[in-house]
């Protein structure tokens, strides 16, 4: 019988490529870049992860010592509070993002991702069990419908999930809903910019947002395709979001300057100057808050996906 490290190792030989090698580098603890985007403040705003609010909601919550420990280890296991690095939830949105393409050839790989979940809250409350049970689930059913899984069951679940961490976790609480604007932690702003997949966003994919941005204005200079705009608003809409919610000067003047190409287009200059130079910026703002946003790792990965294979 085959162990789950087997088939998580046959899983990935068959899915090469600079985007996947990308995300892997979080197994030895190097960073991949970004998130996704969507949402502005005059419709229901989304969250990194896509929970949605009618206005903004309370300001996220850190652990209060009377918190159940069990709670607070499973779901800082699971959204990663406070470093960010490595949480299993940025697993399972990069799991989910390919499940379309994959999940109906590999349903044991998708399906061991629902044992991932389980075994994080194994020793937590009753409630959460119940809530990572739907996490779970879904990998062990929904994946391996392939492209026709219900992507939008995934997103309610890890929406409840998130809501039952809120109390204990800073990146639940942001992902369930918007906080106050200044009060979002400027190391998880720059998790969900460089680092969090797209799964529940306007471009839908497992890429971090940093890649799929530089499909639009470039890494180095290049014009901005007009069959993009919608992309580009949503990502100027994004970036609008986090600009206000961070709670670091510097971050959000390196956000501030991300944000120029996208605003440049929307009004009309398709000429893009590329993202190169903001994102070093926003590397070293991310890093003077304890970040390591791996911006040297990012430039290298996508000349590779120039030079031939593309992103995953």
């Amino acid at each position: 019988m085959s162990t789950a490290a087997d088939a998580r190792t046959a899983h990935r030989k068959t899915r090469g490529g600079a985007g996947f090698r990308r995300r892997l580098r979080h197994a030895a603890g190097v960073l991949l870049l970004g998130t996704g985007v969507l949402g502005a403040c005059t419709v229901p705003t989304a969250g990194p992860g896509g929970g949605t609010t009618p206005e903004a909601s309370s300001p996220a919550t850190t652990a209060e010592p009377s918190a159940d420990p069990a709670a607070v280890e499973a779901c800082t296991r699971f959204w990663g509070d406070p470093d960010y690095t490595r949480p299993l939830s940025r697993d399972v949105l990069d799991r989910a993002g390919t499940a379309s393409e994959n999940g109906a050839s590999d349903p044991m790989f998708y399906a061991l991702t629902g044992d991932d979940v389980d075994a994080a809250f194994s020793g937590a409350p009753a409630e959460l069990q119940g809530s990572a049970g739907a996490v779970a689930a879904w990998f062990r059913t929904e994946a391996a419908q392939g492209a026709d899984g219900d992507l939008e069951a995934l997103r309610t679940a890890m929406d409840e999930l998130a809501q039952g961490c809120a109390p204990v976790s800073d990146a639940a609480a942001w992902f369930h809903a918007p906080g106050e604007d200044g009060t979002k932690p400027a190391a998880l702003t720059c998790a969900d910019i460089f680092d969090t997949p797209s799964t529940f966003t306007v471009f839908g994919n497992a890429n971090v947002l940093t890649s799929n941005m530089f499909k639009l204005v470039g890494r180095t200079p290049q014009t901005v395709p007009e069959d993009g705009m919608d992309e580009v608003e949503a990502t100027l809409a994004r970036l609008d979001q986090e600009i206000a919610a961070v709670d670091d000067d510097g971050v959000r003047e390196a956000l501030t300057a991300v944000r120029a190409p996208f605003s440049d287009a929307v009004e009309g200059d398709l000429r893009s100057p590329g993202l190169q130079e903001p994102l070093e910026q926003l590397g070293g703002a991310c890093g003077a808050v304890g970040y390591d946003a791996g911006v040297g790792e990012q430039q290298q990965d996508e000349q590779d996906d120039e030079d031939g294979e593309g992103l995953v």
